[in-house]
């Protein structure tokens, strides 16, 4: 019941505030909606009161109008993502979304953290839960694993971050979508910029785009270094990216995409216990030292999409080639690793993806259908070594030894879905969605030897999602309600080893359910003639408001059973509970001065007792026990001045998160914290001839406050803590053309 109660006030708080703003700001009854390009002929210096390029959102292939979309949505633009940002990380951005969670690892090794709603948290390595999508091309793998890293943030015009229900409808994952899209203009345009930091960091990128009759391009590359806040931290990474449009007619257009990453070096300094992380909070775990824990990764992509837009009608089809390979040291003990089941210390693996998609979207004056389906494959060759060589009394650590793994796995997905976008009248829409997915695990073992069998095996799911949504426009926003059904899988890294110790994939891991149900609010005020004038900045555009709250529920959770030196082992939990409210708010402060603001809170509990069995003893979660890794709350405020020229720019930035439960009985946390950021950015006039000038200056955690960036969940040997970095400072030049 307690949880109960604490759901019911802020959804009952939320029903009110919709109920008096919509009554406070209805208009008249002969006032329309204004259409979303209601500015499209605005002069260029009127207030930005509705970007287009933030009032429509493509989402399920077609573009749709923001507001009147049923669900949680929020968009990071070009200038979010790169003005004073290091644009290294993904979170650096994504900290301005409620109800989404960046965490940096300071472990180039293991990759960005990302939470929604606290989907992601038990990710040991790389993104669980949230679907990824770039310029059209799944940056998740054909089983749900996906990696932050292949963002190109250099050349990304806008990053959309959907949350649960509306969501499901991109089917495996649980937490949302994220999806990144470029928006290629034709007009000549060159840039490079590089900066240089704390702990040895150092980033280089060069940016063209071009165009020329039917085609435009855009094309990246980034090359950046650091020597990493810890001993056996150090990383290098290189980046790739170009796209290209031809548009043989208006409605007409064919995009090819072509991404490249290549992290040659990233050490893997491992979490902390408590009593080390104490003593000494930049320290690095011995096993990571004595064993050269390290990650090398490579992965290329190549995408083509073709889209036709007619009056009625439009149609796409898509297709790509993924090919990654990693190589990663792990800590293993030799004892462990001559074990005869043991997959040794080393892993090696090799994964190639190919996928088709097509698509229809038909409108009628009150309808319009989507039907749509994707197809994927996904070969993967994993072996393992041992991480050692010489005898067991007295081995070589840290170099690749003899074979103890070796395997074909194969994923096969196809799925079908429909979606109806229904117009009820001049003020009320409605959404509703189906999705059908078809999945297919196989495992080929070919490493036999005494002691260890045929572990070869396979498993066949069929899952679906539902979402219905419904939402009530006013003139200046709008309220909505939507419910969904979703369904997560295992991925192959999740099924790779049993929590009992035990040969073979994990086939006993069965896909997890959710049922989500949210209400939402967005609305705009201070524009001229509204009930909130007072408000009003006239230069300074409206200020915008958005309140979701939300309940989740899930069935067969996937939770990590076991972590430890890079091997993680999961399972299925029994009920759990997420509740939430997510609060932003943002706009001017007179005609020099901005302000953001994103708040979260959330209450995600294990609501059933379960148990299960790992490394021979049974672990018992009770009932009312925290999910682990996921924060109370966040709030991330921010203050912006701008010179009347637009040449200085100075902002204030803070964060503060909330404690985060460790492992799945809660027996410790990682305290929460509040760090504060100054960031400066100069640009130089426009010049007819030669480069325009710019500059920008930043500092993270100006109070050197000391804290956890991340824990790693459920990890074996208590080393739950990932250190964050203390005081950084950043400094970076960039000229234009």
């Amino acid at each position: 019941m307690r949880h109960e109660r604490w759901f019911i006030l802020p959804l009952s708080f939320a029903c009110a505030v919709v109920v008096d703003v919509a009554s406070a700001f209805e208009p008249p009854a002969h006032a329309a909606l204004d259409p979303p390009d209601a500015q499209a002929d605005a002069p260029a210096d009127a207030p930005a009161d509705d970007a287009r390029d933030l009032d429509t959102i493509r989402i399920f292939g077609a573009p749709r109008p923001r507001r009147a979309l049923p669900g949680t949505v929020d968009t990071l633009d070009a200038a979010t993502l790169r003005d004073g940002q290091r644009r290294v990380h993904l979170s650096e951005a994504l900290q301005r979304v409620p109800g989404v969670s960046g965490f940096d690892r300071n472990n180039y090794a293991q990759d960005l953290q990302i939470q929604s709603r606290g989907f992601g948290a038990r990710s040991t390595f790389g993104i669980r839960g949230i679907r990824l999508i770039v310029d059209g091309i799944p940056a998740s793998a054909a089983d749900g694993q996906g990696q932050a890293a292949t963002f190109p943030l250099d050349t990304l015009d806008r990053i959309d971050i959907l949350r649960a229900p509306l969501a499901l409808q991109y089917g495996n994952a649980s937490g949302g979508a994220i999806v990144g899209e470029s928006v290629l203009d034709g007009l000549p345009a060159h840039a490079v910029d590089a900066w240089v930091g704390s702990h040895a960091s150092r980033r280089v990128a060069l940016r063209s785009d071009g165009g020329a009759r039917d085609w435009r391009w855009r094309a990246s590359a980034s090359a950046f270094e650091t020597d990493g806040v810890r001993a056996q931290s150090a990383a290098e990474r290189r980046q790739f990216n170009a796209i290209a449009e031809w548009s043989p007619s208006d409605a007409g257009r064919l995009r090819v995409v072509v991404n490249s990453l290549r992290q040659p070096e990233a050490q893997d300094p491992l979490g902390l216990d408590r009593a080390s992380y104490a003593r000494d909070p930049d320290g690095t775990a011995a096993a990571a030292l004595a064993f050269d824990t390290r990650k090398r990764t490579a992965e290329d992509q190549l995408g083509l999409d073709w889209r036709h837009d007619g009056e009625a009608t439009t149609w796409w089809a898509g297709a790509w080639r993924t090919r990654r390979e990693v190589m990663q040291g792990l800590s293993i003990p030799v004892a462990a690793q001559r074990a005869p089941t043991s997959a040794g210390g080393v892993i090696d693996v090799a994964r190639d993806s190919t996928g088709l998609n097509a698509g229809l979207r038909r409108d009628w004056s009150a309808l319009a259908l989507t039907v749509g389906v994707e197809a994927a494959r996904m070969d993967e060759v994993r072996r393992g070594f041992e991480n050692y060589t010489g005898s067991a009394a007295a081995p070589t650590l840290g170099v690749r030894g003899a074979l103890r793994r070796d395997e074909r796995n194969r994923v096969d997905t196809l799925d079908a879905h429909l979606l109806a976008d229904v117009r009820l009248g001049e003020h009320w829409s409605g959404l509703v969605g189906v999705r059908r997915a078809w999945l297919r695990f196989r495992s080929d073992d070919r490493y036999l030897a005494p002691g260890n069998g045929d572990d070869s095996g396979g498993v066949r799911r069929a899952e679906t999602a539902v979402s219905v949504g419904l939402s009530r426009q006013w003139t200046h926003g709008e309220a909505f309600a939507a419910w969904g059904r979703g369904y997560e899988t295992p991925t192959l890294n999740e099924t790779a080893y049993r929590p009992d110790g035990g040969a073979g994939f994990n086939i006993a891991l069965r896909p997890a359910r959710t049922h989500s149900a949210e209400l939402g609010l967005r609305w705009r005020f201070g524009t001229a003639g509204d009930a909130a004038g007072a408000l009003r900045a006239p230069a300074g555009g409206p200020h915008r408001l958005s309140l979701s709250v939300y309940r989740i529920d899930g069935r067969d959770e996937i939770v990590p059973a076991t972590s430890g030196g890079g091997r993680s082992s999961f399972v299925n939990a029994g009920g759990t509970r997420r509740e939430g409210v997510e609060v932003g708010l943002s706009g001017p402060l007179g005609r020099a001065w901005r302000y953001t603001l994103a708040a979260s809170a959330i209450d995600a509990r294990f609501t059933e007792t379960y148990g299960f069995l790992a490394n021979g003893a049974v672990r018992t979660v009770p009932a009312g026990s925290r999910v682990p890794g996921i924060p109370r709350g966040e709030v991330y405020a921010d203050v912006a001045w701008a010179s009347p020229t637009d040449r200085w720019r100075i902002a204030a930035e803070a964060l503060a998160v909330g404690e985060v439960a460790v492992d799945d009985i809660n027996s410790d946390t990682a305290a929460g914290h509040v760090r504060v950021a100054l960031r400066a950015e100069w640009r130089g006039q426009a010049r007819a001839s030669g480069p325009r000038l710019g500059a920008f200056a930043r500092v993270d955690n100006l109070f050197d406050h000391r804290h956890v960036g991340s824990v790693i969940v459920n990890e074996g040997n208590a080393r739950f803590f990932e250190p964050a970095s203390g005081r950084t400072w950043t400094v970076g030049l960039r000229a234009d053309w």
